[in-house]
């Protein structure tokens, strides 16, 4: 109830010195034994700051309990707030030259990534782009719920997934809706496995 010893002390001398004044106050006033004056008054005392320190305590509890309860609800803000910016962070759409026309491909409409060299290229449904551009910038800048990174070789979009087989040790075949077979390492197919919750 009480914080630490040296609180009770005092409480305690306080209670002393406030039952003394007041027992002699009151054996002044009415003749009565000063003893039994001091008695009362140091348990009636003592009762009432007992009681006091329960309410206080009581209080600055549930005072605290609000503030955690008001810190737990800032920090999911903050989260949720982080996360919306992350989201905010990926790109949403991938502008590729061919010559002097400029192609602006959309995310959905891209089934995958595949490393060429210091190039990559870009399977949309209707063509193939060459982006001068890494799999490591690709891997880090699109959204991962949708994309996943399931080989060095192949970043692939989840919503062109038609099926996965394990074909050799710790190496899978991704197909694809359009028939592409992608390869698949043991990394990426965990990857996928989460993230499909398979």
């Amino acid at each position: 109830m009480f914080e630490n010893k040296r609180t009770i002390f005092i409480i305690i001398g306080f209670l002393i010195i406030w039952s003394l004044m007041v027992s002699c106050l009151l054996g002044f006033l009415t003749k009565e034994n000063l003893l039994f004056l001091f008695s009362i008054s140091f348990l009636s005392f003592g009762i009432f700051a007992y009681l006091l320190q329960f309410l206080l305590n009581k209080n600055f509890f549930r005072q605290e309990e609000q503030c955690e309860i008001e810190e737990i609800k800032e920090e999911k803000d903050n989260i949720e707030e982080k996360d919306l910016i992350k989201e905010e962070e990926y790109i949403e759409r991938i502008s590729v030259k061919t010559g002097q026309k400029l192609d602006v491909l959309i995310l959905k409409d891209i089934m995958f990534f595949q490393s060429n060299g210091d190039y990559v290229s870009i399977y949309s449904r209707e063509n193939v782009y060459l982006k001068e551009q890494t799999m490591k910038y690709f891997e880090k800048n699109l959204p991962p719920k949708q994309f996943i990174r399931i080989h060095r070789c192949y970043i692939v979009n989840i919503d062109f997934i038609s099926s996965i087989q394990n074909y050799k040790k710790n190496q899978f075949k991704i197909k694809l809706k359009n028939n592409y077979e992608l390869k698949a390492s043991q990394t990426g197919y965990n990857l996928l496995k989460e993230r499909l919750s398979i």
